[in-house]
Parts: structure tokens; sequence; C-alpha cells
């Protein structure tokens, strides 16, 4: 469990910033929907709302770490993907042109369906 101790310091890190900036965006949000001002606190782009996230992103950062269950099932799913065989770049590339290929040719045939079936409701219609 020591070996993977820095990759949840890491994920907890990245949640609560991804955690900061969702609240910022949102409390934001709310200050500009209830016409309530939102003041700028060090510079023009640190906000309250900004401020808000902020702190809330700490607090959730500082309790999920402390706890015990989060840190153990964080560092169970950090092993179980470190036991993942990821593909080899070929084998990505490989996949993704796949996949661009497919999806080109069902929109084609989609098209020509609704094109078909387009002239053939417009026929019906004018009768």
């Amino acid at each position: 469990m020591q070996g993977v101790q820095r990759y949840i310091v890491f994920t907890f890190l990245g949640l609560s910033m991804l955690l900061w900036v969702t609240l910022s965006k949102v409390t934001a949000a709310l200050a500009y929907a209830a016409n309530v001002s939102d003041d700028p606190i060090i510079g023009s782009q640190f906000t309250l709302s900004t401020l808000i996230g902020l702190v809330f992103a700490v607090v959730f950062g500082f309790v999920g770490f402390r706890n015990e269950k989060a840190n153990t099932f964080t560092g169970e799913v950090i092993g179980e993907l470190k036991k993942v065989t990821w593909p080899a770049k070929k084998e990505i590339q490989t996949a993704t042109i796949v996949v661009i290929v497919t999806t080109l040719i069902l929109g084609l045939t989609l098209f020509l369906f609704d094109t078909v079936w387009g002239q053939l409701t417009g026929i019906i219609y004018k009768n």
C-alpha cells in the first residue's frame, strides 16, 4: 500500500482542484442568477465565488484524504489499475480508424435512408 500513497495524494489533489473549478463556476452562476455581487478579492480573477469554491475543495480534499475508507478504496482502485494490460499505440490507432470509418459508413447509410424515405413520404403526401 505504501507504493501507491503518492497516487492517492495526487488523486485527492486532482479531485479537489476539479471540485474547486466546478464550485467556483456554480457559485458564480448562482450569484449572477440571484443578482448578488461577486466581488473580486485578489485581482479581477479571484472573486468571492472562487474563494468559496476553494474553501469547499480544501475541506473536501482534507476530509477525503483523512477518511480511512476513502483512502483504502482509492488505494485498491490504483492497485487494480496497475494490473491492467493497456493496449499498445498501434492497437489504439487501428481501433480509432475502425471507429471513424464505421461511423462514417453508418452516417452515410442513415443519410441515404433519410433521403429516400423523405422523398417517398413527400410523394405520398402530395397525393
